[in-house]
């Protein structure tokens, strides 16, 4: 059994995440689309990393809460279950077997391919990586992937298994050392793949590797830290979050110190947990249906899909619009259809 713990009543259940999630599910968005499309003078002023690394922080913020409040351990993983893994899987299959429609393979040839029965291992078991292309499919597009997007899911899935394990150590007084050790060791690993690219000749693995698992964790254990210590922080947010907007406007301007380099995922994650519960106003952005997780998983499908027509491809602002457009509607029909209902299972 967890056993439960009563974080600070101060906590409102009242609050922004919905719209904070959508934001970085949009930054994501215009990063890819820039990528695919080629247009590339598109700005947005939250990167693809920042808007990924929002989405850790708040995981690392609610998922914390949400394990300590879970009757056990397994009512924890079948909420985590029930909120990842059916509308990936709905999107997994959905482009496996509609894109056959697209590919220069004949449907014989298609079904018939290796390729195709690794695509759907690979990522229904989320190693995406493994396998991100099908069969002549995408071939002609500036790059073939069917849905670059995936990568993260699994450092998500790691990131919920690494909390429990961590329950386990966080034991009174040592909650806090527990906590900036493996916040330490997070940014460590940065360094020795900043590191080690530099002296590799720029051997792009290093910055692939610096973004996974390992170096995702400082974002999550940023938000778990303020689940544990809200009540501290709350009571010197007057100068915390001063401190933190001025660490996280140097590290936007690229202002290279170490240690605003350090500081920067924890006073990212203060900004973020702010807005989320003083701007109250967007609290009901999801009143009609929280898309946010549905749009990420199928906007980087959408936006192939259309540069693979190439009928809008003369006209940016058409081709974003119509992009944006459809990843919306089927991140309605998924949130309606598919989320929705499992989790009310």
């Amino acid at each position: 059994m967890i056993e439960l713990k009563e974080f600070s009543l101060a906590i409102s259940q009242k609050n922004s995440f919905d719209f904070l999630r959508f934001l970085f599910a949009f930054s994501v968005f215009v990063a890819h689309f820039s990528t695919l499309s080629t247009y590339s003078a598109i700005y947005w002023p939250i990167s693809s990393s920042m808007g990924v690394a929002g989405f850790f922080i708040i995981s690392g913020f609610l998922i914390t809460r949400s394990y300590y409040r879970s009757k056990n351990l397994s009512n924890y993983i079948s909420k985590r279950i029930k909120r990842i893994v059916p509308a990936y899987v709905v999107v997994v299959l959905l482009c496996a077997f509609l894109f056959s429609l697209i590919s220069a393979f004949s449907l014989s040839e298609y079904f018939s391919s290796i390729v195709f029965y690794k695509y759907l291992a690979a990522n229904l078991s989320f190693l995406n990586f493994i396998q991100p292309t099908l069969p002549e499919v995408f071939t002609t597009n500036p790059l073939p992937y069917v849905n670059g997007s995936l990568w993260t899911i699994k450092i998500e899935i790691a990131l919920y298994v690494l909390l429990p394990v961590l329950s386990y150590f966080m034991k009174g007084k040592k909650t806090f050392f527990v906590l900036i050790i493996l916040y330490a060791l997070s940014y460590c690993f940065i360094l020795l793949m900043d590191y080690l690219y530099a002296i590799s000749d720029n051997n792009g693995i290093f910055l692939i590797l610096r973004r996974q698992f390992i170096g995702q964790i400082i974002y999550f254990i940023s938000g778990t830290i303020i689940v544990f210590y809200f009540d501290q922080i709350s009571a010197r947010i007057k100068w915390i979050l001063p401190i933190s907007i001025v660490i996280f406007l140097l590290r936007y301007f690229q202002l290279d110190i170490e240690f605003i380099n350090f500081l920067y995922p924890f006073s990212y994650a203060i900004i973020i947990i702010f807005f989320a519960y003083k701007v109250k106003g967007l609290a009901n952005f999801s009143k009609y249906g929280d898309i946010s997780y549905g749009f990420y998983l199928f906007h980087f499908p959408v936006i192939q899909f259309f540069v693979h027509l190439r009928i809008f491809n003369e006209n940016a602002a058409l081709l974003f619009c119509t992009c944006l457009f459809a990843t919306t509607v089927l991140s309605f029909l998924s949130w309606a259809f598919v989320e929705k209902r499992w989790l009310k299972r």
